[in-house]
């Protein structure tokens, strides 16, 4: 956030941003007068709320004032972005989670105990400790002089394995967190479990959509013989020689990484300082 704070400065936009908590609360109790710099209002959470004081307001769903996605590089942040060219065939099933939700915790569970699997992360977690992925795959470390964190391996380490589980902590709408997009860009097929429009984010045959399944049996099933037949899984990967197209370059132009000069136009467009409050 404080970056695009900067990014909003150096664009020399004349508006107010803020985030709604305890300590802004005096902020929206203000209404914004004529002159006054716009207030702009972000909220990327899945329940995402207008707090009714805004001019313009910024979500993850396109039908709001700005739209922000998770597919951006400013998600990617202090990862490594060594890619393996070879995948584990053995292992299928890469899955991380340190956010232990009861019901996404049951749900991977039940997918998981039929496919061999590395589980890393806090929840079902079946490979020992957090940084264990830094002993598998070494080259996942940033920098060797300094201290890797647990973290630091998601992008590399998803690189080595055919498939990623990715659960959204909500299923609603739009909501496509990075959680898809660090599997996609890893080189990985997500199997996805989460907004029942995802495939207005991604790129075509490129991810297998779980909830599409009558079982867990049947989707297990599914992953083994995709694992085995190298020219249907090579199929998800087709898209990869034609580059970011389609809904997937739509979804990567309206992430955080492009947000401060969206924010600007559409500032721009209300007026800026001299929109009527």
């Amino acid at each position: 956030m404080a970056s695009l704070r900067r990014s909003v400065l150096e664009c020399n936009l004349r508006v107010q941003f803020w985030e709604f908590d305890a300590n802004n609360l005096y902020k929206v109790l203000l209404k914004r007068l004529n002159g006054d710099p716009l207030h702009v209002y972000m909220d990327l959470e899945a329940g995402r709320k207008r707090s009714g004081h805004e001019d313009l307001f910024i979500s993850y769903h396109a039908e709001d004032d700005v739209q922000s996605t998770y597919a951006g590089a400013l998600f990617h942040n202090g990862r490594n972005f060594h890619v393996s060219r070879l995948k584990d065939n053995d292992t299928l099933v890469y899955w991380s989670s340190s956010r232990c939700l009861a019901n996404r915790n049951q749900l991977a569970k039940s997918l998981l105990s039929l496919l061999p699997h590395h589980s890393f992360g806090k929840c079902l977690n079946n490979v020992g400790r957090l940084d264990m992925a830094l002993s598998f795959y070494p080259e996942c470390a940033n920098d060797a002089s300094v201290k890797p964190k647990w973290w630091d391996h998601l992008h590399c380490a998803m690189s080595h394995y055919k498939f990623v589980l990715a659960i959204e902590n909500t299923w609603t709408e739009s909501y496509v967190t990075e959680k898809l997009f660090y599997a996609l860009d890893s080189g990985a097929v997500p199997v996805y479990f989460g907004a029942p429009n995802v495939l207005d984010f991604v790129p075509p045959h490129s991810i297998i959509d779980g909830t599409k399944f009558s079982s867990k049996e049947e989707l297990a099933s599914y992953l083994k013989n995709l694992a085995n037949d190298p020219v249907a899984y090579a199929e998800y990967h087709a898209w990869r020689r034609c580059g970011v197209l389609g809904n997937y370059g739509k979804t990567r132009a309206a992430s955080l990484d492009t947000l401060p000069c969206r924010l600007c136009e559409a500032v721009s467009r209300k007026g800026g300082r001299d929109a009527r409050a």
